[in-house]
């Protein structure tokens, strides 16, 4: 099973390219790439795909466990087609039809920028896996590539399913969106999100939002919010935090804020 993991998700984002008719929308489809890429990869983390042959789920059968496998098999049956597609258009391409393709340096800045942290987050999780030996091969119409996206995220959507991990899967989309980090980049994430990894569109909501507190009040010591300790290292997206009829009483003590470091507000 790791084997064919490991080669699903370093396929995906690594031999797609796009043609120039794509126009500024390739920075749009290259996220996309790299979007599905994390999401897979965060599938394989929460249900220990290296080390759990039941994939995190005690009582799974045979059968569920080869449907997995079967159904990262076929990410990359779908990778093999597009290279197809790619080589019959190729021959029926008139001699001055233009079919040099876009790299990621014709990207904007934010958009690399993300492309590169989307990709960084995925290989974390990568160990191995065997990478097809085939060269890079383009896509010349839109069309094409959101048929092949859109079956990619199906095939997600439906290994999830099959070996959820909903508590793991929480915790490691809320250390992506963490990850992510810069205010512009997390918007730009929830946008590449929409459609193919509610998880982590959810999650980037979260951190843009912040929290909201209403009717507060103190009588004893309250730390309200976010708090990192002594030894933290790290960086904080610009989100804000709201706080409304906060009320502490004779005695109290209240944190309300976020804390990063130094010293910590339990130590008096």
């Amino acid at each position: 099973m790791a084997d064919p993991f490991g080669t699903a998700v370093g396929a995906i984002g690594l031999y797609i390219q796009f043609g120039r008719h794509f126009g500024r929308d390739f920075q749009t489809d290259q996220l996309a790439l790299s979007c599905a890429r994390l999401r897979l990869s965060r599938w394989g983390e929460s249900i220990d795909i290296y080390n759990d042959p039941k994939l995190d789920k005690p009582d799974a059968t045979a059968t569920e466990i080869q449907l997995a496998k079967d159904t990262l098999l076929q990410i990359l049956v779908l990778f093999a087609s597009t290279k197809g597609i790619s080589s019959e258009y190729k021959m029926a391409a008139k001699a001055c039809e233009d079919l040099s393709t876009f790299t990621t340096g014709d990207m904007d800045s934010i958009s690399i920028a993300l492309d590169n942290k989307l990709k960084a987050l995925a290989r974390r999780r990568q160990k191995g896996g065997r990478f097809l030996k085939l060269t890079s091969w383009a896509l010349y119409h839109r069309s094409k590539f959101e048929d092949f996206i859109e079956k990619i995220v199906l095939l997600i959507d439906n290994i999830e399913k099959l070996f959820p991990a909903s508590e793991a899967q929480l915790t490691l989309v809320r250390q992506e969106a963490s990850a992510v980090g810069d205010i512009q980049l997390l918007k730009l994430t929830e946008n590449t999100a929409k459609g193919g990894d509610s998880l982590l569109q959810h999650a980037v909501q979260q951190v843009c939002t912040g929290h909201q507190y209403l009717k507060i009040i103190v009588r004893g010591q309250a730390q309200i919010g976010d708090a990192y300790s002594s030894n933290w290292k790290g960086s904080v997206a610009g989100a804000c935090h709201r706080y409304e009829n906060v009320e502490v009483k004779e005695g109290g003590k209240a944190l309300i804020g976020n804390m990063y470091g130094g010293k910590d507000f339990w130590g008096d």
